[in-house]
């Protein structure tokens, strides 16, 4: 843990290096891998749905494992083996000629995700100062989305100019070059000796994790059908979008990083959702390239806020050495997010066209907001009746 109260360390923009390199690989083949899909494979809306969704099974099965290996071991290593894993699914790319070989080839993905998002953002509630914890949240989802919104300008470029194996081999060379930097990083080690927990998930990440992965099926449906959506709306290039989505995401992250350190978890997840929410609705009503924009950058500004107001939550209270479990059990609610998302409005799209999605987007964030009230806001009240000595108090 740092104690000089600096968070912007030499070890802290090494993390955030790596964190990028990742996923801007996983950006780039954003908006290749749905053409992919239904030009070379000839596959429905509804199998991109469950390919791009399938990643997410492995990646939920690996985090309490990974959790674990972190505690124990560093959350560096994480980072490491999420690189190389990364590195493996691209080059696997190269001999998928179905969808059942596409959907094997999401595997070594899903497990390379969770290593990278549960290293990193173990790793910054490490080296950050307790009192900055949700503005380390914030700054390492700057480098996470920063990532994957310049990684589609990336993947059209290369797209345009060669073919869809050209883009795998490029990607593959991004995802060895994040390993690289990763070997860099510090090898925190502190739960080595410590006693092992009596199980995989952490109890402390279980409640903001059903808060994440609820919140976040608006911005999941959007990400998933947002090139087909586009196209059917005559927008033809896709990255500029992406672009936009994420240049929104880090903007609002480094306006608003302290946000969630002044104002509280309970104001800033709600802020959060609301326009998420506000997003969706844009999106349903508006069926034009304008409302797609619109509603897009909204639900980006919802999504940039809610990761680290509920990052902070889900390591309150929780022993230094427990932090990468805690961390590892939150995020898997958003690996539940995308495995069911996926599918489920990819059934709603077939059915009843794109807009239906984005219904249903709106529909979960009034959900949210009802878990806010029931849940959260009396959790948040009796920490601020007695707040932990390890732990940083909370405003409702």
């Amino acid at each position: 843990m740092s104690s000089s109260g600096r968070l912007l360390s030499r070890e802290f923009l090494i993390l955030a290096t790596a964190t990028m390199l990742f996923f801007g690989a996983m950006g780039s083949s954003n908006p290749v891998l749905p053409r992919f899909v239904t030009d070379e494979l000839g596959a429905s809306d509804t199998m991109v749905g469950v390919v791009l969704g399938s990643m997410a099974i492995p990646s939920l099965l690996a985090r309490p494992l990974l959790g674990r290996l972190g505690d124990r071991r560093g959350a560096r290593l994480l980072m490491i083996v999420g690189c190389l894993l990364g590195a493996f699914g691209m080059v696997s790319l190269l001999a998928v000629n179905s969808t059942g070989t596409a959907l094997l080839s999401r595997i070594p993905f899903g497990f390379a995700q969770a290593a990278v998002m549960t290293g990193s953002t173990a790793l910054a509630m490490d080296l950050a100062p307790p009192e900055r914890r949700g503005e380390a949240a914030s700054f390492i989802l700057v480098a996470f989305h920063f990532g994957l919104g310049l990684g589609p300008l990336l993947g059209e470029f290369v797209l345009g100019r060669s073919s869809f194996d050209g883009v795998w081999v490029v990607l593959a060379g991004l995802m060895a070059a994040g390993t690289i930097v990763a070997l860099l990083l510090p090898n925190r080690q502190i739960g080595r000796d410590a006693p092992r927990s009596s199980g995989l998930l952490n109890p402390a990440g279980l409640m903001p994790g059903v808060l994440i992965a609820v919140g976040m099926m608006g911005a999941i449906s959007l990400s998933v059908f947002l090139v087909l959506y586009a196209e059917e709306l005559g927008v033809e290039r896709v990255a500029p979008l992406f672009f936009a989505q994420s240049l929104t995401v880090a903007l609002v992250r480094i306006v608003f990083s302290r946000l969630p350190d002044r104002i509280g978890a309970v104001r800033s997840f709600t802020i959060a959702v609301g326009l998420a929410g506000t997003g969706s609705v844009v999106l349903a009503a508006w069926a034009a390239p304008a409302g797609l924009y619109l509603g897009a950058i909204v639900i980006a500004a919802g999504g940039a806020l809610m990761m680290p107001a509920l990052v902070p939550v889900s390591v309150h209270g929780v022993e230094e050495h427990r932090r990468a479990s805690a961390l590892a059990t939150f995020t898997m609610f958003i690996d539940v997010s995308v495995a069911l998302t996926g599918p489920i409005f990819g059934f709603v799209a077939s059915r009843s066209g794109y807009r239906a999605v984005f219904v249903g987007g709106a529909i979960t964030s009034a959900t949210t907001l009802l878990i806010i009230r029931s849940w959260l806001v009396p959790t948040v009240a009796r920490w601020a009746a007695a707040p932990p000595a390890t732990s940083v108090p909370d405003r409702a």
